[in-house]
């Protein structure tokens, strides 16, 4: 009863969303922008909220998953080009690629964590502006038509808008195009993937862990599986919300591997509220709305994004929605960073 609760009441709330930001300056686009980045925002929280671990690395996953989506629209398969097999190549490449990583970093612990994740994004930023023959370096990948999304014997193009019906102040239904549709429904199968992780044995360890981990290695549990099965969770989220960024954009160039987006997931996390299912979404859609709506009305957008991020530390040091959890945002930040002796090289 209460996840047919939890699923009615979250599709409700997609529902409504890009009309109840309409009245305040939001339109379709940007609420399909908000749930596809809040996605890997998702994932990131399992891994900074859930297993402690502060990653700068997440905008690698999130850019490779969006140049491997439309490389194979384009490079690989372009005689048949596949929604679904965009999508899925992006996934399992990522994943895969998650899984290489995590195994050499979750080793590590605090400010030596953060900082090889770092170096290794930085490795793919690299790759990806120097390997022009595939990816066209600076320029990125531009003007590649998503494919129609096949669903038997139909095939929906995304870009279509709905039918016109005037909502008064909250806009009209024909602003929105079915790709917000899907992308509301990938969302709300990623709310319910997260919401059963974490209340599953699986989360319960990896809260374990994040609290004392030598203790969870005495009673018999492996931190390094666990943190690497997180991280890659994470990674995973992240290449899929890349993959769908780059197939609703149409476009994907280097700055999505940059280390400003990695610490984009790390604001929108940390505002929403870190360790709450809801909290990175909510952080997302904030400061998503101040890079493209209050970005239109002046020039000290940047300042605000500022004052809004050390207010929420400060004032608010559980985020938006985790203020009064048991655990506060500076909480799990200052143990993420912390430095283990034994963690020296």
């Amino acid at each position: 009863m209460k996840a047919l609760r939890f699923y009615a009441l979250t599709a409700l709330g997609l529902a409504l969303f890009p009309f109840a930001i309409h009245p305040i300056g939001g339109y379709g686009g940007l609420a399909t922008q908000i749930l596809i980045a809040g996605i890997a925002s998702i994932g990131f929280n399992l891994l900074l909220g859930y297993a402690g671990l502060l990653s700068y690395g997440q905008a690698m996953f999130y850019g490779v998953g969006g140049y491997v989506a439309l490389l194979t629209v384009s490079r690989f398969f372009p005689q048949f080009p596949n929604f679904w097999l965009a999508i899925a190549l992006a996934v399992a490449f990522v994943t895969l690629m998650a899984f290489v990583i995590g195994t050499l970093v979750v080793r590590l612990y605090g400010i030596y964590f953060a900082l090889l994740t770092l170096a290794f994004a930085q490795m793919f930023f690299f790759i990806v502006f120097k390997w022009r023959d595939l990816t066209q370096g600076d320029d990125g990948l531009q003007g590649i038509a998503s494919p129609p999304l096949a669903l038997g014997p139909w095939s929906i193009d995304l870009t279509t808008s709905f039918p016109a019906f005037d909502l008064g102040p909250f806009g009209n239904l024909s602003d929105l195009h079915y790709w917000y549709a899907f992308v509301a429904i990938v969302m709300l199968a990623v709310l319910g993937f997260m919401r059963s992780l974490v209340s599953s044995q699986f989360g319960e360890i990896l809260t374990a862990i994040r609290e004392n981990e030598e203790r969870s290695a005495l009673v018999g549990f492996d931190p390094r599986r666990y943190k690497l099965a997180a991280f890659v969770i994470a990674g995973t989220l992240a290449g899929l919300s890349g993959a769908l960024r780059g197939l609703y954009e149409t476009s994907i160039a280097p700055d999505a591997l940059t280390v400003e987006t990695s610490g984009n997931f790390v604001i929108y996390t940390v505002i929403g509220g870190v360790k709450t299912l809801f909290g990175p979404l909510v952080g997302t859609g904030l400061v998503m709305y101040l890079q493209n709506v209050i970005s239109a009305k002046t020039d000290a957008w940047r300042l605000i994004e500022g004052i809004l991020f050390v207010a929420v530390i400060v004032f608010l040091p559980g985020g938006v929605l985790g203020t009064f959890s048991r655990k506060g945002a500076r909480t799990v930040l200052a143990r993420a960073v912390r430095v283990r002796p034994e963690s020296v090289p």
